[in-house]
């Protein structure tokens, strides 16, 4: 009996106990359920903040445009022969008139000779029967086949210099040379290429325009060109030409540019970005790069607003519709106003509706134009 009232008593101690450890964890679980928010609450994220800014922007076409040089031909055989001389360098300068290339010219220069003494034993001939045809000697119809004769050594003559001529091979004009494609004792047939010939101190710049835009062009505005080396080094010049047909296929025109090119920077068969202002800057609502986030779904930034509930400010993501974008800036066409304060720098964390705070770091400096430093 002694024996069943301990076990009974110890029961009852076990279930008090038991009764006790529930009592606290309901305690700890309604105290988790009336306040897990509170519990559980993220901590507001640091960001830094820009306010939507109106700036000026120029009104410009862009294209991608073509380099030709001012003047610029492939040199060619004109006449036949060989490669005796070779008077240049591969990609050196050459002035006008400067001999390229010489071919043989031995029979030629030997024809020559004999159609001069051809050409002055006529010219004796026919001084003298017109001697006698002053006097009556001879006919008239001597006299003109003398003179035939004598027209038609002179026209020999002045054929056999032209070819020789021809033979010395010139720069017409000068400028820059490319690859040598002759080799000495090479027979030149008519045509065959010697060498290519560009001046590009002064160059042309050809480049497409839509026919909504070509309304708009006009000869003498002014161009600005940008070759794709990373030096983002510009070249200025105007328009000079306007093509007359707008291509079928693609409705566009051809416009050209005419520009200087005093250090050869830029040459022929380049690609280089072509720069048209058109009119007066228009004004733009901008906001930093780095405060645009770009998803599938669309283009969103964050708004930084007052959070009525809790206090603070939060981050509430806005679709926006994207234009332009222009060194550190890109044009907001719709989704913002001047008055709304967005996330520049820390956005890519964030979510709709989180807490945030706006950092004490000093914000970065966004420029229109930025010259980044050499490293």
């Amino acid at each position: 009996m002694t024996r069943l009232k301990s076990i009974g008593i110890a029961v009852l101690i076990l279930m008090v106990i038991l009764a006790i450890l529930a009592a606290i964890k309901g305690e700890q679980i309604y105290r988790l359920a009336t306040g897990a928010e509170e519990f559980f609450a993220v901590p507001p994220e640091s960001v830094s903040s820009y306010r939507v800014a109106r700036q000026a922007w120029p009104n410009e076409f862009t294209a991608v445009g073509t380099v030709e040089a001012h003047e610029g031909i492939t040199i060619n055989a004109e006449v036949a022969g060989k490669v005796q001389r070779i008077l240049f360098q591969s990609g050196e300068f050459v002035e006008a008139g400067t001999l390229l290339v010489e071919q043989e010219s031995g029979n030629e220069k030997a024809q020559l000779d004999a159609a001069e003494a051809r050409s002055k034993l006529a010219d004796a001939n026919f001084q003298r029967l017109k001697s006698l045809r002053a006097s009556n000697t001879i006919s008239q119809s001597e006299l003109d086949a003398a003179s035939q004769q004598l027209q038609s050594s002179r026209a020999d003559t002045e054929d056999l210099k032209t070819t020789l001529k021809k033979k010395q091979i010139r720069a017409p004009f000068s400028g820059r040379l490319g690859i040598r494609q002759v080799d000495l004792g090479k027979d030149l047939q008519v045509g065959s290429p010697i060498v290519s010939l560009q001046a590009t101190d002064r160059i042309r710049v050809n480049f497409p325009v839509p026919q909504q835009w070509l309304v708009r062009m006009t000869n003498g505005q002014p161009v600005s060109v940008r070759a794709g080396d990373g030096s983002e080094k510009t070249f200025d010049g105007v328009i000079t030409a306007i093509g007359a047909e707008i291509n079928s296929a693609t409705r566009n025109a051809t416009v050209q540019s005419s520009l200087e090119n005093p250090e050869n920077r830029l040459i022929p068969g380049m690609a280089v970005e072509t720069i048209v202002t058109i009119s007066d800057p228009i004004e733009s609502l901008v906001v930093p790069l780095t405060a645009v986030i770009h998803a599938p779904y669309g283009d969103t930034v964050f708004v930084i607003e007052d959070d009525a509930e809790k206090g603070g400010l939060k981050a509430r993501q806005q679709f926006v519709k994207l234009g332009k974008s222009r060194g550190d800036f890109i044009q907001i066409l719709d989704g913002l106003t001047e008055q709304d304060d967005v996330v520049s720098a820390g956005a890519f964390k964030l979510y709709n509706g989180q807490a945030i705070v706006i950092s004490d770091t000093p914000a970065l400096d966004y420029q229109l134009q930025p010259e980044p430093e050499d490293s």
